[in-house]
C-alpha cells in the first residue's frame, strides 16, 4: 500500500512539475502552459488566451442545418465556440524558439479573453531578449499580432531570426477573402497584421 501510494503521489509531483517547469504553479483555474521534455530539448505549450468565433465561419460552405446537427452532436454551441490559441516555445541548447506569437492586443476587435501572450511568457520565465528564432506557421493575426503589441520590439533581441514561408508572404501582399465569411473587422485586422 505504502508503495502504491508512493508512486501516486510521484506521478502527480512529475505532472505538476510538467505543467509549471521552473515556476510555482500560477493561481489560474486552468493552467496556461503545459511542458514536456524531448531528451534534451524542452517543449513548453503556452496559452494566448481563447477567440470567440460565429459558428458560421466554421465550414462556412457547409449547409448550415448540417452545421448545425454537428455542433449540436459535439455538444458545442450553435452561436459562437472558443478557438484556443496556443503557441510553442522550444528551448534547445543556446536556442530558444517561439512557434507562433499570438494575438496580440488589437483594441477594436474586442477579444478581452485573448492577447494573453507576453504576460504569460513572463509567467513562465521565457525573456523575450532570449528568443533567438520565431518561426510564423501562418500569418493570420492570431499567429502574428503579439509581435505588434507595444513594447515587444524593444525587448527582442536584434539578431532574433524570423522564418516564414515564401508562399506565405506572396498571399499577404494582396489577400483575397472573397471566399470567407469574417465577422466585421476581422478582413482589415487580418491585413493590417499581416502587413
Amino acid at each position: 500500500m505504502n508503495q502504491m501510494s508512493s508512486n501516486t503521489q510521484e506521478a502527480s509531483m512529475k505532472r505538476e512539475n510538467a505543467s509549471y517547469v521552473g515556476r510555482p504553479a500560477p493561481e489560474e483555474l486552468v493552467p496556461s502552459r503545459y511542458a514536456v521534455q524531448i531528451g534534451e530539448i524542452e517543449v513548453l505549450v503556452i496559452s494566448d488566451g481563447v477567440l470567440p468565433l460565429p459558428t458560421a465561419m466554421l465550414g462556412h460552405n457547409a449547409d448550415p442545418a448540417a452545421r448545425a446537427a454537428w455542433l449540436g452532436d459535439m455538444f458545442l454551441p450553435q452561436d459562437a465556440f472558443d478557438w484556443a490559441l496556443n503557441v510553442v516555445v522550444v528551448r534547445s541548447g543556446e536556442q530558444t524558439i517561439l512557434i507562433d506569437a499570438g494575438l496580440g492586443l488589437d483594441p477594436d476587435l474586442n477579444l478581452p479573453r485573448a492577447g494573453q501572450l507576453m504576460k504569460r511568457l513572463a509567467a513562465a520565465g521565457i525573456d523575450l531578449a532570449s528568443v533567438t528564432d520565431v518561426v510564423l506557421t501562418h500569418m493570420h493575426m492570431d499567429h502574428v499580432g503579439g509581435l505588434l503589441v507595444d513594447g515587444v520590439k524593444e525587448q527582442l533581441n536584434p539578431d532574433l531570426r524570423i522564418h516564414v514561408a515564401a508562399a506565405e508572404v506572396k498571399f499577404w501582399e494582396s489577400p483575397d477573402f472573397t471566399h470567407a465569411v469574417m465577422p466585421e473587422g476581422f478582413p482589415d485586422a487580418l491585413r493590417a497584421a499581416a502587413k
